[in-house]
């Protein structure tokens, strides 16, 4: 997992449209749309990010990639509520994709206070995921499991945006277990450069890659 210096005022600038229309005061996030589970993950969800877990998943012959333990918002189900959404999720699905250079959008979520997302590796939707992750004052962790170190890095929220790349492979080397915990309102927007579908397109793919890191880290 890399983490990045996020400098980009074009693209910090896009990313603050999606926080300010996600959070705005007119409109309300509606804890109905969330998504649990399993039913008791609001009580004690740190208990779903601890190494018996990891070990659980890990040991799971059937694991396709997805989490199985989660609590959130997808941006879609709000928008199922009310329709003020659709514009602040339009963006972010094709108007920040583009300005990424990316394939696609790969995630918009909210996550409330508790909120987490539970083990997975993401090999059902292999590439390289760039995950870009708003934190009101912080408080909050993204952790993944160090294969050669064999043991669980924990990297702590910042306040404000912050972002980060892993190639998620569908080949068990390319695996990267992680998960995340928030105790405050945080919003993660992930994109993804994938050649898997396309694979004559795989140089080209890598290469834009190259270049959004290169501008992220740029102030241009």
């Amino acid at each position: 997992m890399t983490e990045l210096v996020l400098k980009n005022k074009s693209l910090i600038n896009s990313l603050d449209y999606i926080k300010n229309e996600l959070l705005n005061e007119k409109i309300l996030i509606s804890n109905a749309a969330a998504t649990i589970n399993p039913p008791d993950a609001t009580k004690n969800p740190e208990k779903y990010l601890n190494k018996n877990y990891l070990f659980k998943h890990m040991n799971d012959l059937d694991h396709e990639g997805f989490p199985v333990e989660y609590h959130s918002i997808p941006i879609q189900n709000l928008e199922k509520l009310d329709p003020c959404y659709t514009a602040v999720r339009k963006f972010a699905k094709y108007d920040f994709t583009m300005q990424t250079g990316s394939n696609s959008n790969a995630l918009f979520l909210y996550y409330p206070p508790g909120g987490f997302v539970g083990w997975h590796t993401n090999q059902n939707n292999s590439g390289f995921q760039f995950i870009f992750s708003w934190s009101e004052k912080g408080d909050g962790y993204f952790q993944y499991y160090d294969k050669q170190k064999k043991e669980i890095v924990k990297l702590p929220d910042k306040s404000g945006w912050q972002a980060r790349y892993y190639h998620f492979g569908e080949n068990e080397a390319d695996h990267c277990w992680h998960s995340a915990y928030t105790n405050v309102p945080r919003i993660t927007v992930c994109v993804i450069f994938r050649w898997w579908d396309k694979p004559h397109l795989k140089e080209q793919v890598i290469a834009m890659k190259d270049e959004l890191i290169k501008e992220i880290e740029s102030e241009e």
